[in-house]
């Protein structure tokens, strides 16, 4: 099957232990069995993600992927004779068998046909043999002088040789994943060479020498190709390299013009392998059997939580004891060998299975978000962590919601929280981005050239700059507006003459509750591609530049047909981005909106009585301020809930200065809730009413002043701004609720002089009649 990308573990393997562990890495049963009598060994197909059993004149496939596995197996017949590799071309039609080191059979699982290939020269070995979705060519055979590319014919019965790369191989790696080949020569090994295989053609790769430790002076390490591991992470491609004796993992990062080294990453044994899982790193300690975390995104280089064992999870406790005791006995042998955590048969095949090859066991390597959150410490770290999660993308969000709830109900430091929120709210505003060449909002932040402070209870609460973050908060554009205080404590609002021409929708001006969608166009500096068909776990191509050189043109493979220019980038890989590239293709991905954060953060915390009502505006505040740092709209729905948070601490005072700075923004729903809360506070009802009449909120505007009794002036209102969405009834019914005869008839008379077809309503009738029932009773007179 060509060389694996493994790493065995040296010690044996330990029985889990009581299922009450903790871990953020596990397995979870069943595994994926494959016992076959007879069988040559187990293989995995990383190409079409199944297991292969090859036996004496069958091959047994299970597909890798679902979970619980399928019971009975896919079967192949071949002919006997030996077996050293196995592989299914990527539409499984047709089955490849590596017989001896200079031969491969073919069997077209169509008709029955096959045929054989040798390699070229009679004195090179095969070393092993990929099939490739390349235009360039379909399977390429790994001998000792390099590359051999071969095509099949049309009609499936013989293979076309097409070129050789040529190169001195002492071994490779490939995984389908990357479409990436590894070429190692040298003495030591350590001199690689790569060739990618992607949608676009094939691509060459400058060869470069890795690090390596000596043990002492006299004696050279030699790389061996366990040591190696092609790794894709958030779309770009690594080469990781375990330095046994330096005890450290050396990363380096493939581009079109040069392999650039990123650092390393220390382990403490040399005992180690690697998965990698949802974007995440995991190195396993194999013989202290812990697992270091890594996110390579991290601006640290340090393990994202505690080390702590893998664990086999859902295993039976018990056997039955209705069990014959001879079965009881076979079904205990099996479940030891199945509880063996890192045990002698353990390969790790890219990019996270388990393959126990001598039990005949394929497992998963799961991550548990949960577990992590309780390991991890640096809660703005943990949320950022969480937030660039896919597989789980749904657990993610609810564990970021959790996260920030529980940072407001322990009153942690506002810069804690608030960089927090800046790690939510650069997700949520760089997820909602549009894709190129598609219209973003024209949201433009209104800047504030003069901060607003106000001391509540000990806590400024500003909207000038913080520690990182911006000068100003955004306003709602077109509404803005300014709050004059008199020396006694009455308000007055005053909204731009323009806004007369709105229209007269009941509806706010503003329409905060969908989320921003910045400019356009995507950071192309570390630009990758990713084949559509694979989505974001694709196959990613090697990147456009390094960060050391401008572009430059490479060597063309086939007949010049690829250059450096030929690949546009799409998609943006900066860690700015926190990898959310898979977003903009349809996956789901753990972005919390500012209507969520409003929701299941504050008003649930809300709820709790242990949080006081201030700390807590003080928090939103930061979250506005976060918010405007990446022009992200504050749903009204917010801004009135911290009226309504102020005005029960009666900080009116405070609250008449966060409209007067815009912290708090004209609109209908927090115009409404002035008027709710001001009903104990004459000035602040008046600056909602006058908030609600300059933004066209025509109903919500007449009804206060009919509840107030201010018939005549709601008339007069209406017929000044033309206003035909208020129903005459409500002007009728409120007079006739006062029992005053003769503002009914001014309201009845206004209604006859200026509503077109009143004599036609059924309203007509009933109010002239009770008109004339209090001019026949002298109720006019009196």
């Amino acid at each position: 099957m060509g060389k694996t990308q493994a790493s065995t573990s040296a010690q044996g393997g330990a029985v889990l232990g009581g299922s009450g562990a903790t871990s953020h890495v596990y397995i979870q049963y069943p595994p994926l069995r494959c016992d076959i009598p007879g069988a040559a060994g187990v293989m995995y197909d990383d190409g079409n993600k199944l297991l292969l059993v090859p036996a004496p004149s069958k091959v047994y496939s299970w597909p890798a992927n679902q979970h619980p596995p399928p019971e009975t197996p896919g079967v192949t017949n071949i002919k006997e004779g030996p077996i050293l590799g196995v592989r299914f071309s990527l539409d499984c039609k047709i089955l490849a068998v590596q017989r001896t080191n200079r031969e491969i059979e073919f069997i077209n699982r169509e008709n029955g046909t096959g045929f054989s290939q040798q390699c070229k020269s009679g004195t090179d070995r095969i070393f092993g043999f990929f099939w490739t979705d390349c235009p360039s060519c379909d399977i390429v055979f790994v001998t000792t002088s390099g590359l051999e590319l071969y095509a099949l014919h049309q009609g499936r019965n013989s293979l076309k040789f097409l070129d050789i790369k040529k190169a001195n191989v002492s071994w490779y790696v490939y995984t389908h994943e990357s479409r990436l080949v590894l070429l190692a020569s040298g003495m030591q090994c350590k001199t690689l060479a790569g060739y990618q295989f992607a949608a676009g053609g094939i691509i060459r790769l400058p060869k470069y020498d890795v690090m390596m430790a000596k043990a002492d002076a006299n004696r050279k390490p030699v790389l061996a190709p366990e040591d190696i591991r092609i790794a894709t992470m958030y779309g770009r491609l690594y080469c990781l390299q375990v330095d046994r004796v330096a005890l450290c993992i050396h990363m380096y990062r493939f581009y079109r013009d040069a392999v650039v080294p990123q650092g390393s990453l220390p382990i403490y044994s040399p005992h180690v392998a690697i998965s990698v899982v949802d974007n995440v790193l995991l190195i396993h300690q194999t013989d202290s059997k812990v697992v270091l975390l890594y996110d390579i995104l991290s601006d640290t280089k340090v393990p994202t939580s505690a080390p702590l064992p893998l664990l086999l999870r859902g295993g039976p406790l018990s056997s039955d004891s209705s069990i014959q005791s001879t079965e009881k006995d076979k079904k205990r042998v099996l479940m030891n060998r199945e509880a063996t955590i890192y045990g002698d048969g353990w390969v790790f095949v890219n990019p996270d299975f388990v393959l126990d090859h001598l039990h005949g066991l394929l497992w998963r390597v799961r991550l548990d978000l949960e577990a992590v959150a309780a390991s991890t410490s640096n809660l703005p770290v943990l949320l950022a962590f969480l937030q660039r999660r896919r597989h789980e993308a749904a657990k993610a969000k609810e564990l970021s919601l959790m996260v920030m709830r529980s940072m407001i109900l322990e009153r942690r430091p506002l810069t804690v929280i608030g960089t927090a929120m800046d790690v939510l709210t650069s997700s949520y505003a760089q997820g909602a981005r549009p894709p190129n060449g598609t219209g973003g909002s024209s949201f433009q932040p209104t800047q504030f050239t003069k901060p607003l402070a106000s001391t509540i209870a000990g806590i400024t609460l500003s909207a000038g700059p913080r520690a990182g973050g911006p000068s100003s908060l955004t306003a709602t554009p077109g509404v803005q507006s300014a709050v004059v205080m008199s020396s006694s404590g009455a308000a007055s609002l005053r909204l731009p003459q323009d806004t007369e021409d709105s229209g007269d929708s009941e509806d706010d001006q503003v329409q905060a509750s969908a989320p921003l969608r910045p400019e356009q166009g995507l950071a192309t500096e570390d630009v990758l591609e990713c084949t559509l068909d694979q989505g974001i776990t694709g196959s990613p191509e090697i990147e456009e530049e390094s960060p050391t050189s401008v572009s430059r043109d490479l060597s063309s493979e086939s007949s010049g047909r690829l250059n450096s220019s030929s690949m546009e980038p799409s998609v943006s890989s900066s860690p700015s981005l926190s990898g959310l590239q898979g977003i903009r293709m349809g996956i789901a991905a753990p972005l919390i909106s500012p209507e969520e954060m409003q929701r299941r953060v504050f008003m649930a915390v809300e709820e709790e009585t242990v949080v006081d009502a201030i700390f807590l505006v003080s928090v939103i505040v930061e979250y506005m301020r976060s918010a405007a740092r990446e022009h992200v709209r504050v749903p009204p729905g917010l801004q009135a809930f911290v009226v309504k948070l102020l005005a029960r601490d009666e900080r009116f005072n405070e609250l008449h200065q966060f409209i007067a700075g815009k912290l708090v923004e004209p609109s209908r729903a927090v115009a409404l809730q002035l008027v709710e809360v001001g009903t104990h506070h004459t000035p602040t009802r008046k600056l909602g009413m006058e908030m609600l009449r300059l933004l066209h909120a025509h109903s919500d505007y007449v009804k206060l002043l009919l509840q107030d009794g201010r018939m005549l002036e709601g008339l007069r209102y209406i017929r000044r701004n033309k206003v035909d969405s208020v129903p005459p009834v409500m002007f009728l019914q409120a007079a006739a609720s006062v029992n005053d005869a003769q503002k009914l008839a001014a309201v009845f008379r206004f209604c006859l002089d200026f509503i077109p077809g009143f004599q036609q309503t059924p309203d007509f009738i009933t109010y002239s009649s009770r008109l004339n029932q209090h001019s026949n009773s002298g109720a006019f007179g009196r």
